[in-house]
């Protein structure tokens, strides 16, 4: 502040610095603008120079100053919200808000991650998240003289995690109706792929290699591309890589691409691309995907320019005093919701920023000499401390990803990089670092790469149940309209299994439940009085529920047509006990019994000697370990499974 009567002037000019420097303050608690402390001018030119969202709130009235950043935030609230009290401009949130304010006010700090507030700023009330940390402001005597909020707004990612469950919910529909339709699996999966593509707001794209006749890749064409990528691409679909952005030749992007492709190795790099349509920072992630490359990007602009923003206030301080470098310093290290910190040329002497301290919980004096490693993983100690101690032997820029425990014993990821500050004579001084959460963007390339085997280990395996169907089936009935009626019944007893499986996650599949679903598909409600199903809890391992279910269908399907569901006085009972050993595992019985056949089976349902016995007695006891025992006479037919609790088939279970 120069003693004027207007607050400072900023080398970064906005509309919030003009707006303050116009504003009438002497109709606000806080007095004409040469009146106030040094503490407020400083506080202001901080936020007005940060890159981030920031609010000042003076005095107890809760006054409140915010920057350009801010304002963005503030809908139809602003320019009213200037010099207003944070009560008159937020009261739809005061009652969360309030309680907040009154503990800050008494020394305490406050971070909370997707907090949820109603706000009131676009003509009516809509739910907003926000990331944001609540401290303290001190005046010339370290008294608190207001309160400081930096926020980052998570609104489109919290709504993109709502998008994600939905899309897998719409999997599981597609998936259940490709398989009753018998369409091409591998549509389906594109589908699929392509929804949950969509519901991140990064860009994810997946690439094919075009090779020449030695072999040689030589480009890459688009297959897919999510919505976050198109609105960036345009419709790219079919089209070179090379032609479309020929810019990943200059910067690397294209060798980085093929080398992937040819040696299976996932590729991250953070870049700076300024060609075609771009112009900014890019963290990019590139894992193998059949012959080529799944893409994921996500751009990091804005937080490379507060870090570079950081380095520059850096500079500019390190001309004045140097008690007035570490005051400035400290000031906004503690302020900027980043880990951050500095050390000696050695490494070995470190000040580290409030952000550090409170999410690891360590001390400042056990951050000292090699301490702050006892904060990151185990399994990641050793190369980041080599990282760490090559970048400063070479005096280069150090970069790693890591992760560090927070003071709860969690660990996240986080992207640190670290980087050197030379004097004239071009010698290290001393060194500034700085860690960003990554751990977000690192469960979403896992959780692709899982999705992405998940669905092609079932494609597989329910391409080979149902070309199995097909050949048992044919090879009873030949190709007839018997052929096309047992095909789709078949069919559809898979679909059923298939629904099962798909919530199986939120819904574990017991014995019970699969028998009644069948029974109940085949009209079994028709006929409650004269079914009888009864057993313990049971609950089954997804690789067995397939055979099993193919298997009581058959019964169900026989029992309805020609055995005791076709009798006025026919009787159907399905039973099962279990016999345990010490070790958890043991036997579990299965009988089928119906009573009341009007005559041999054997006149009337030549399946029985067909795909259903065969199933029951021959691929039950390879697929399951399973012991069967058919035996139909005159009136009466017993069928007897005997199959082994354990890590195959299935446990007992009280749920």
């Amino acid at each position: 502040m120069d003693g004027s009567d207007s607050p400072p002037a900023q080398s970064r000019r906005g509309e919030m610095a003009e707006r303050i420097r116009a504003h009438d303050w002497t109709a606000t608690a806080l007095g004409a603008a040469d009146t106030w402390p040094p503490s407020l001018r400083a506080t202001i030119s901080l936020i007005l120079g940060c890159g981030f969202p920031m609010i000042a709130l003076w005095g107890r009235d809760l006054i409140q100053v915010y920057n350009d950043d801010f304002r963005d935030l503030m809908g139809s609230k602003h320019p009213a919200g200037l010099g207003q009290p944070a009560r008159a401009c937020w009261p739809e949130i005061w009652h969360i808000t309030a309680p907040i304010y009154e503990r800050v006010w008494n020394g305490e700090t406050f971070t909370f991650e997707d907090a949820l507030y109603p706000l009131f700023r676009s003509g009516r009330l809509e739910d907003a998240w926000f990331t944001l940390t609540y401290s303290p402001l001190r005046d010339e005597a370290e008294r608190i003289a207001g309160i400081l909020v930096t926020l980052v707004e998570s609104t489109a990612r919290v709504l993109s995690d709502r998008a994600l469950r939905e899309s897998e919910a719409r999997f599981r529909a597609e998936l259940e109706r490709q398989v009753q339709e018998r369409t091409a699996e591998l549509q389906a999966s594109r589908d699929l792929f392509k929804a949950t593509m969509d519901s991140s707001m990064d860009m994810i794209q997946v690439l094919k290699a075009v090779r020449d006749s030695a072999g040689e890749i030589v480009d890459f064409r688009w297959l897919l591309n999510n919505s976050t990528s198109a609105s960036r691409y345009g419709d790219v679909g079919g089209q070179s890589l090379l032609e479309r952005n020929p810019g990943v030749i200059q910067e690397g992007i294209f060798d980085t691409f093929k080398r992937v492709t040819e040696t299976g190795q996932p590729a991250t790099a953070e870049r700076r691309y300024a060609h075609e349509q771009f112009d900014g920072w890019f963290f990019q992630c590139a894992v193998k995907l059949g012959d080529g490359v799944a893409i994921t990007t996500k751009e990091i602009s804005a937080w490379k320019a507060a870090q570079n923003e950081m380095l520059r206030l850096r500079d500019e301080s390190a001309n004045a005093a140097l008690r007035e470098s570490e005051e400035r310093f400290r000031t906004l290290a503690s302020l900027i919701p980043v880990l951050l910190w500095r050390s000696d040329e050695s490494g070995q002497h470190n000040s580290l920023n409030e952000a550090w301290l409170t999410y690891t919980g360590q001390t400042p004096q056990q951050s000292q000499a090699g301490g702050w490693l006892e904060a990151i993983h185990p399994a990641d100690r050793d190369a980041v401390s080599e990282a760490f101690r090559s970048g400063r032997e070479q005096q280069r820029l150090i970069e790693v990803q890591q992760r560090i425990r927070r003071h709860d014993g969690q660990y996240r990821w986080f992207l640190v990089r670290q980087a050197p500050l030379l004097d004239t004579e071009g010698q290290v001084t001393q060194w500034i670092g700085a860690a960003m959460d990554i751990h977000d963007l690192h469960d979403l390339q896992e959780r692709q790469t899982i999705l992405v085997a998940e669905l092609q280990h079932r494609t597989r395996n329910l391409l080979g149940v149902v070309r199995s169907i097909a050949h048992q089936t044919m090879a009873q009935t030949g190709p007839t309209e018997r052929f096309r009626e047992q095909f789709n019944d078949r069919l559809a007893a898979l679909s059923r299994v298939q629904g099962l499986l798909s919530r199986s996650e939120q819904e574990p599949i017991t014995l019970r439940t699969l028998i009644r679903t069948e029974l109940d598909a085949l009209g079994g409600g028709d006929f409650a009085n004269r079914i009888h199903i009864a057993g313990p809890p049971v609950r089954l391992r997804k690789a067995s529920v397939q055979t099993l279910a193919l298997a009581v269908h058959e019964l169900a399907t026989n029992a309805r047509k020609y055995g005791a569901l076709t009798t006025e006085h026919g009787r159907l009972s399905v039973t099962w006990r279990a016999d345990r050993d010490d070790q958890g595992g043991g036997n579990l019985l299965i009988e089928w019994i119906e009573e009341g056949i009007s005559r041999p089976r054997e006149e009337q349902s030549p399946t029985r000697r067909g795909y259903g016995r065969e199933l029951i007695e021959q691929a039950m006891p390879y697929a399951l370990n399973a012991k069967t025992h058919y035996e139909l006479g005159e009136t009466r037919l017993r069928c007897a499974i005997e199959l082994p609790l354990g890590e195959r088939f299935g446990q007992m279970s009280t749920a």
